[in-house]
């Protein structure tokens, strides 16, 4: 005696799993449950032990989900053009070079000809005090 019943998503009859196994149609209605648009009530039949034997890669129920490709098949496509690297390769080469801003720099001789360089900091801000006082 089976407690469950299973009821066709097109008419609501009552449907035997008997019949279902042997043919996956209604027996009120004559519908065809082997389409795309009863895909979710096939996966119960097959979840719940109805049906055993249901081909997943079939095209007239999965067709749209097995034509799609999935979002890391597209981004695992190798797309990549081999001359935009040799176009930035130049591009980089052009900004490494330094070009002359004219800025004033001071010579190191300069500094050392200076007399506080050698100096403890503390010591040269002594200096700098006692001379104010």
């Amino acid at each position: 005696m089976e407690f469950e019943e299973i009821i066709c998503p097109n008419c609501g009859s009552t449907l035997r799993a008997e019949d279902l196994r042997k043919n996956l149609r209604c027996s009120v209605c004559k519908v065809n449950f082997h389409q795309n648009r009863y895909v979710g009530f096939l996966e119960y039949l097959m979840m719940n032990g109805y049906v055993q034997e249901l081909d997943f890669f079939d095209k007239t129920v999965y067709g749209d989900e097995i034509n799609h490709t999935s979002e890391t098949e597209e981004e695992l496509r190798d797309e990549t053009n081999p001359n935009e690297y040799e176009e930035n390769r130049n591009k980089i080469k052009y900004m490494e070079r330094t070009e002359d801003l004219k800025e004033i720099t001071t010579d190191e001789e300069e500094f050392r000809k200076w007399e506080g360089i050698d100096e403890d900091w503390q010591e040269f801000n002594r200096k700098n005090n006692e001379k104010e006082d």
